[in-house]
C-alpha cells in the first residue's frame, strides 16, 4: 500500500472495525490462491472468539 504509515495503520484499523463492510469487497490481485476469501482477509490474520484481532496479515500493505 502506498502511502505514509499513518495511512496503512488507519486502513488496518478500518479492517479490523468493519469485518461487516470488508468481507464483501472482492479482491482482485490474486491472493484467494493464498486461502483468502475477502478483502478482510488482506488485513486481519486470524480473530479470537470475541472478534478481537489476534494476527495482521501484511497482505494489505503491498
Amino acid at each position: 500500500m502506498t502511502g505514509s504509515p499513518e495511512l496503512v495503520k488507519e486502513a488496518y484499523v478500518f479492517a479490523a472495525q468493519n469485518p461487516g463492510v470488508l468481507e464483501y469487497v472482492p479482491c482482485y490481485c490474486g491472493c484467494e490462491n493464498d486461502g483468502h476469501r475477502s478483502n478482510v482477509d488482506c488485513f486481519v490474520g486470524s480473530r479470537a472468539s470475541n472478534g478481537a484481532v489476534e494476527s495482521w496479515d501484511t497482505h494489505g500493505m503491498t
